[in-house]
């Protein structure tokens, strides 16, 4: 198995976090402390180490410390293949982005992910279930990016053409001969995209369906993969079907770009009918497949960012919920106001466990614990 371990954390003008250098990082890690402590912004750094980009914030002007110019976040990658690897990545009040690997300058973001795959619960996971297919259509394509490599670019073609289509649509029959190149474009693309997906989803709701028993009963619970037009028919005759009203509101309704994962229970839409605990353990469910059909399908590990875990879960699922993270054997990142909280869960004594208190922007390990 492939292990990604991040041992080594360096957070600089990150919100509140002026200056942060935690060393010797454990399996799991522990971050308390009272709101606004600076305990999500943690995560946050971790999350721009990863990926270049916040989820708390779309602008970057909240992220970066208000008297400062940029912010930067560096990590040492331990993996069991080969030397540690050095990550950098420095974000500019202009929304420009330096990334590092290795003492290599990356001018894309795709390797970043390669390097260090991560994946966050946080308050807005409910998303998943209650937001729009965009979510979900996130979701899926993260897991088909890391174990098929030709999708990105298949995923980049196909972003590519519905932008180009969708403008001459707006422009009218004037350009209508350009139409039908980037029609077949949208085949092509939609075809290898469709795929994927569907191969991904196929592998995916098995492991799904497990974790979630290990977790809470869910009966009438089915999830399934709607790839974004008509199973019964091929998307030529859709686009076809749809011209008309693609051409008055100038998009394309139909194609890999509206694909969705529904999740429902006895046919009704899930979000109308889980309540707010059920609902956060279905997205713990759903997130931690991933995570496991990660490892084995490419047998490398991601980390895990959960922000707030004990929140609307009582101790019971807690509990549960302690034993399935352990069991999928990934780094994990956890926030919580007391300790408490997480420390008492029944953790493996062998494995090592580290708590820090975060005050003030100010990070110290509080306790050296092994669970």
């Amino acid at each position: 198995m492939f292990h990604v371990k991040l041992s080594r954390l360096e957070i600089s003008s990150v919100r509140n976090l002026s200056s942060v250098i935690i060393e010797d990082l454990a399996k799991v890690n522990i971050f308390y402390g009272a709101n606004g402590a600076g305990k999500t912004s943690i995560l946050e750094a971790i999350h721009i180490l990863g990926l270049a980009r916040s989820f708390r914030s779309v602008q970057l002007q909240p992220v970066i410390q208000f008297n400062q110019e940029a912010c930067t976040v560096f990590g040492q990658v331990e993996r069991d293949r080969g030397l540690p690897v050095a990550v950098g990545v420095k974000r500019s009040r202009r929304g420009r982005f330096h990334v590092r690997i290795g003492g290599q300058d990356e001018k894309g973001l795709v390797r970043l992910a390669e390097v260090l795959p991560i994946q966050l619960i946080n308050p807005t996971a409910y998303s998943l279930i209650e937001g729009g297919p965009k979510q979900r259509r996130q979701f899926i394509d993260w897991g088909v990016f890391h174990v098929e490599h030709s999708f990105y670019l298949a995923w980049q073609r196909m972003q590519r053409c519905i932008k180009q289509r969708n403008s001459i649509l707006r422009a009218g029959n004037a350009r209508l001969m350009e139409l039908s190149a980037w029609n077949q474009e949208l085949l092509d693309t939609a075809a290898l995209i469709d795929r994927a997906r569907e191969s991904y989803i196929q592998s995916f709701i098995p492991v799904f369906m497990e974790l979630l028993s290990r977790l809470v009963e869910v009966p009438g619970l089915s999830v399934c993969y709607y790839r974004g037009w008509d199973m019964e028919l091929e998307l030529a005759t859709v686009l076809d079907a749809s011209y008309e009203r693609d051409c008055r509101r100038g998009i394309t309704h139909c194609g890999p770009h509206r694909a969705d994962l529904k999740m429902q229970v006895n046919g009704i839409d899930a979000a109308q009918v889980l309540s707010r605990g059920q609902q956060k353990l279905v997205v713990y469910a759903l997130r931690l497949a991933q995570c496991q059909l990660l490892g084995r399908t490419t047998g490398k590990k991601c980390l895990l960012l959960i922000d707030d875990l004990p929140a609307e879960i009582d101790q019971e699922h807690q509990k549960k919920l302690c034993v399935l993270l352990e069991s999928l054997d990934v780094q994990l990142f956890l926030t919580c106001v007391s300790p408490d909280d997480l420390i008492q869960q029944g953790w493996n004594r062998s494995n090592q466990m580290k708590v820090f208190h975060v005050k003030h922007g100010e990070v110290r390990e509080a306790v050296a614990v092994t669970a």
